[in-house]
């Protein structure tokens, strides 16, 4: 797959400086940057069906006041 991005010149010379410390192509940081997002879309879908189902396992609820007070804050 290829894909064309712009860049302003400030973010280019950022991502020139971040490929040249970490020896990394321009294919290479993007490629990592898609990975990491999706992973990170992917675990927080994950975190909320997993909460939700235990919520309709048990829902209960709380006013965010007692949380606090539960967690002495």
């Amino acid at each position: 797959m290829t894909f064309e991005i712009t860049l302003n010149d400030e973010d280019t010379a950022t991502l020139q400086r971040y490929m040249k410390d970490m020896n990394m192509s321009v294919s290479e940081v993007a490629r990592q940057a898609i990975m990491e997002m999706i992973f990170d879309d992917d675990a927080a879908l994950t975190a909320y069906n997993q909460a939700m189902e235990e919520y309709r396992k048990n829902p209960v609820s709380y006013p965010v006041e007692e949380v606090w007070k539960r967690l002495g804050i």
